[in-house]
C-alpha cells in the first residue's frame, strides 16, 4: 500500500476504516510531525487531546444555542396562541385591528405594526387613517408581492411616509399581505433600526397569523352582510 504515493484523502479513508493502526504500529507516532499554532512541535497525544478539547467545546455551544432557540421557540409559540385567541375572540372588525397592531407592538417587539385596507365599503366600519385607496396602493405595493406575499427588508421613503408618517424614522419592514376574499391589505411592520426585517428570516408564524387573522376579517365583514 504504501509502495505508491499516497493522496491525504486516501491516508485519512485510510485511518478511519483502521482506528487501531498506531496501537498496532506505535513506533509510528515517532515519526509524526504536528506544530502548534504557535511553531512549536507537539506531542500526537497532545494534539488528539487538543483537537478533542476543541469538538466539546464546539459541541457545548451548539448544546447551549439549541437550548436557548427552543426556549425562545417556546415563548414565542405561547404569545402566538394568545394572539391567535385574541383574534378569533374579535367581534368588532376595527377593535380586530387594532388588538392586533397592539399585540405586535407590546408582545411581539415589534417597534411598529399597522393594518390597511385598499378598499373601501361602509360596511367595513374602519376608521378612515386605515384605508389606502386603491388608485394609490395599487402602483405602491403592487410590485412588492409578484415573488412573495410577505415582503423582508429595507423600505423606501415613499411607503415608510404612506404607512406609518414622514417623521417615522422606519428603514426595515414586514410587508405582508391579507389573504382576504372580501378585502385587500396589508399588515406592515415597522422598523427604525437595520437587521430587524432581513429576506432570510423565517416567516411560519407571520403567515400563520395572517391566515387566521384574514379568515377573521372575512367572518366579521360576512356578519355584517
Amino acid at each position: 500500500m504504501f509502495s505508491k504515493s499516497l493522496k491525504p484523502e486516501e491516508v485519512i479513508n485510510f485511518l478511519k476504516k483502521n482506528p487501531d493502526f498506531f496501537i498496532e504500529y506505535p513506533d509510528a507516532i515517532e515519526s509524526l510531525e504536528i506544530k502548534h499554532e504557535s511553531g512549536e512541535a507537539v506531542s500526537f497525544i497532545e494534539k488528539q487531546v487538543e483537537l478533542i478539547k476543541a469538538k466539546n467545546l464546539e459541541t457545548t455551544t451548539k448544546l447551549k444555542e439549541f437550548i436557548i432557540n427552543a426556549k425562545e421557540n417556546e415563548i414565542l409559540f405561547l404569545k402566538i396562541k394568545k394572539l391567535i385567541g385574541i383574534i378569533l375572540n374579535s367581534e368588532d372588525l376595527e377593535r380586530l385591528l387594532t388588538s392586533t397592531e397592539n399585540f405586535f407592538e407590546k408582545e411581539l417587539g415589534s417597534e411598529k405594526c399597522k393594518i390597511f385596507f385598499f378598499t373601501q365599503d361602509d360596511l367595513f366600519k374602519v376608521s378612515d387613517e386605515r384605508v389606502i385607496q386603491p388608485e394609490i396602493a395599487t402602483p405602491v405595493f403592487s410590485s412588492i408581492f409578484k415573488v412573495k406575499n410577505i415582503y423582508l427588508g429595507g423600505i423606501s421613503k415613499d411607503i415608510a411616509s404612506l404607512t406609518f408618517g414622514a417623521k417615522a424614522g422606519v428603514q426595515e419592514s414586514a410587508i405582508c399581505k391579507l389573504n382576504s376574499k372580501e378585502v385587500a391589505g396589508i399588515l406592515i411592520l415597522g422598523s427604525s433600526s437595520q437587521q430587524k426585517y432581513t429576506p432570510d428570516q423565517d416567516t411560519l408564524f407571520l403567515n400563520f397569523v395572517l391566515e387566521v387573522l384574514s379568515h377573521q376579517i372575512d367572518k366579521l365583514i360576512e356578519v355584517r352582510n
